[in-house]
């Protein structure tokens, strides 16, 4: 007798076609949700400071929330900026240093205290905040962003010897730019802001000038200079 064959399952229902207006729906979904974000990434180009260089070695970390520094802002809770500064503020601040010093080395990590050698001095440059106004939240015309820095300065060993807060300030008006444009600019002179700061006050820095230009081999070696 001949074996009895299994019946064949019944086909699967076939899935019902999305309606045109889901796709629809979909679609707009998307186109708002990318209307409503705006990305802006500030230019890495910087002129470099007219300063006469100190007579200082130094060795720059930058750490990776500085190298990589993103900020983001919803503004009226309709569109959200992202600010990217992290590629800007690496070229800004190796342009400062590369005048302001003698020599300046990035490296990879501070020493622990007591440890460092090589060099007269570490900087360690950081974003403490990052502060955005838009037309609608001021009442004017202008794009304005708030920059705090603060640069942490060892000593030849390794040894803290200040966090010095540097405050920068740059806006830029709406009238002839679009909005992505005039952040971007605001950004940009904020950042200049900063780095002149930088360049002419770091020399004027009390626990700077004690610990560093009055003692530090690099300064003997030039002599008749006078850090008071």
């Amino acid at each position: 007798m001949a074996p009895t064959r299994a019946a064949p399952e019944p086909p699967a229902p076939a899935r019902p076609a999305r309606p045109r207006r889901w796709w629809l729906c979909v679609a707009a979904a998307s186109l708002a949700a990318a209307a409503c974000s705006r990305v802006v990434t500030v230019p890495a180009d910087f002129p470099e400071p007219l300063v006469a260089p100190l007579p200082l070695r130094v060795a720059v970390y930058y750490p990776p929330a500085f190298r990589d520094y993103v900020h983001k802002d919803e503004a009226n809770g309709d569109t959200t900026w992202e600010v990217r500064i992290g590629a800007a503020n690496v070229a800004a601040f190796d342009r400062v240093f590369a005048r302001l010093f003698r020599s300046a080395t990035r490296v990879e990590a501070i020493p622990a205290a007591g440890t460092g050698a090589g060099f007269d001095a570490w900087i360690e440059p950081r974003v403490e905040a990052f502060e955005m106004a838009l037309p609608a939240q001021s009442g004017t015309n202008q794009y304005s962003v708030w920059i705090r820095y603060s640069l942490r300065v060892y000593g030849p060993d390794g040894t803290l010897v200040t966090t010095w807060p540097v405050s920068a300030y740059g806006q830029s008006g709406s009238a002839l730019l679009r909005g992505s444009q005039s952040l971007e600019t605001a950004a940009v002179l904020a950042m200049r802001d900063a780095a002149a700061l930088v360049s002419t006050g770091f020399a004027k820095q009390s626990a700077i000038r004690k610990a560093l230009l009055a003692e530090s081999p690099a300064t003997k070696e030039e002599p008749g200079n006078d850090p008071s």
